[in-house]
């Protein structure tokens, strides 16, 4: 097993970091891809009861880790209730989502730099839903996101 070093050193407490709203969730990057040698992003996700993702599919691998709060999540057709330790692997294009049963849940993803473009202007264009719901259907169609 390999491992990478990074290339500098890095280290935030919970909340920080440059954060943004996406989709009636916060987003904050924890580590982005000048730490990365530009292979991938993590963010730390945060949010309250019933907000998640709806069933989709894009053209990138996720991986999901569950810090705190109860996510029921879905990939493919596997459902479970992630609790605090549960980590999810989302390969890519294959349908996944996520919903909070708790008051409020925060979890990291980490997804491959190339992806960070959709989060960015999702962020930009769509910070909550339904509000900005046509916005963020474009933005998935630009990035080749599936709702299902």
């Amino acid at each position: 097993m390999t491992s990478q070093l990074l290339r500098s050193p890095k280290l935030l407490t919970p909340g920080e970091g440059k954060s943004f709203q996406m989709a009636n969730l916060t987003f904050t990057l924890k580590l982005g891809q000048d730490n990365t040698q530009s292979e991938w992003v993590m963010h730390e996700i945060t949010g309250t009861t019933d907000n998640g993702a709806p069933l989709h599919s894009h053209p990138w691998a996720e991986t999901f880790y569950v810090l705190e709060g109860e996510v029921e999540v879905q990939v493919a057709n596997r459902k479970a209730l992630a609790i605090p330790g549960t980590m999810m692997y989302v390969p890519e294009n294959v349908a996944h989502s996520f919903r909070i049963c708790s008051p409020t849940t925060r979890m990291l993803e980490i997804i491959p730099t190339f992806a960070a473009g959709f989060y960015r202007e999702a962020g930009e264009k769509a910070p909550s839903l339904p509000a900005d719901l046509d916005a963020f259907l474009a933005v998935c169609e630009k990035h080749h996101v599936r709702l299902f």
